[in-house]
């Protein structure tokens, strides 16, 4: 029987398409002593093509290892048998033939890789205008621009010191990127949840006399430790939520149409700015219920609403019900710190429930894929959703 109807045999064997047939001469002629090894290094070198089938054949390594293998064996005979030529020619035909045809062959798809969600650094700026980082995973002492201690940060929460008197209003600023979140107490014991991409500025001690204002970009929870003779306000933009004690979610991102508060307990009192001087009708808020403004023209809408979906994120949950996938997409881009493209601009405006909880950002892709058929592929560290 000749080499190439052999090496015909075996290739279709590797590959799963050989006939009872084929198998039936295969068996034949390993049968016959010495081809057996022969068959063997087939095997060998095969497995070895398949292991690394997402890159091309090194040559030149794969002819220094047969070169090698060929000098091992004219030591042992001056002249090489016609047997090992067949053996070196087989696993050459099989390297550079099938082992390359089969790289060739690996459909022609759009570049997957490795999701690496990029990791940017919790930052505060002090008063003075220093931009400082703040790393996680440290337990140190806080201190204002002129190395007095104003707090002491335990990991991931910042907690500012009740014991520091000033005059003046001296404005810390806390910056959270996607991807992270992170917590502050203020001088007055409030408690603040800051949610991925959120930036907070607040006095780190409220004088007496005045009222507590801190001003908000992003999304945070607040449980605001009552005092009667110092209200709390927190600004985002134009409008103000003002409180004396109580919990609430605030929701401010700059990409969003709208800004929203939902209360959880206590009562709050909405108001828009309309000039230096004058205030705009205040809105009193009971809990349960969820107000939102529209930023383009100004207008308010309140509904009840189940305020459990929208604390959620505090404890490191997702909850969507009933929402667009336009938000759900902008929510996964936060809390996971990736790029999500969309280029199905219907599916923006399609409504979804879902919910995650400790699930990674693929884990979150291949659910959406499983239960409602969305299509993605991952290029340049970008996920785009077909």
């Amino acid at each position: 029987m000749s080499s190439k109807k052999i090496e015909d045999f075996i290739i279709k064997y590797l590959c799963n398409e050989a006939t009872k047939e084929d198998l039936d001469q295969l068996s034949k002629w390993i049968s016959i002593d010495g081809n057996s090894r022969i068959f063997d290094e087939y095997v060998k070198i095969y497995y070895e093509v398949t292991t690394a089938m997402n890159k091309p054949p090194d040559i030149e390594k794969i002819k220094k290892n047969l070169l090698r293998d060929i000098q091992k064996d004219r030591k042992r005979s001056r002249i090489l048998s016609v047997q090992n030529y067949f053996k070196y020619a087989a696993v050459f035909v099989l390297f550079f033939g099938i082992g390359y045809l089969l790289w060739q062959s690996i459909p022609d798809s759009k570049p997957t890789n490795i999701l690496s969600p990029k990791d940017e650094p919790v930052t505060i700026t002090l008063d003075n205008g220093t931009t400082k980082i703040i790393k996680p995973s440290e337990i140190s002492v806080l201190r204002d621009s002129e190395g007095n201690i104003i707090g002491k940060q335990d990991q991931t929460q910042l907690t500012y010191s009740k014991d520091v008197e000033t005059e003046e209003l001296i404005y810390n600023t806390l910056k959270v990127p996607y991807g992270k979140r992170f917590d502050v107490v203020l001088s007055d014991g409030t408690q603040v949840y800051l949610n991925a991409g959120t930036t907070l500025r607040y006095p780190i001690n409220f004088p007496k006399g005045k009222k507590r204002n801190v001003f908000l970009t992003g999304e945070a929870y607040f449980e605001v430790a009552k005092d009667n003779a110092h209200p709390f306000i927190v600004s985002i933009g134009t409008m103000h939520i003002e409180v004396l004690g109580t919990a609430f979610n605030v929701s401010n991102y700059s990409e969003d149409s709208s800004m929203s508060t939902v209360l959880v307990e206590g009562s709050i009192m909405l108001y828009q700015e309309k000039d230096e001087d004058a205030l705009g009708g205040s809105t009193l808020l009971e809990p349960g219920f969820k107000a939102e403004w529209n930023k383009k023209n100004g207008n308010m809408s309140i509904e009840q609403v189940d305020t459990k979906i929208y604390t959620a994120w505090v404890e490191g949950k997702l909850v969507f019900r009933n929402t667009p996938f336009l938000r759900i997409r902008q929510s996964l881009e936060r809390k996971y710190n990736v790029n999500i493209q969309n280029t199905n601009s219907d599916l923006d405006h399609q409504l979804y429930d879902a919910t995650f909880d400790i699930e990674t950002i693929e884990e979150v892709l291949e659910s959406f894929k499983r239960s409602y058929e969305i299509e993605y592929y991952i290029e340049n560290n970008e996920i785009i959703i077909k």
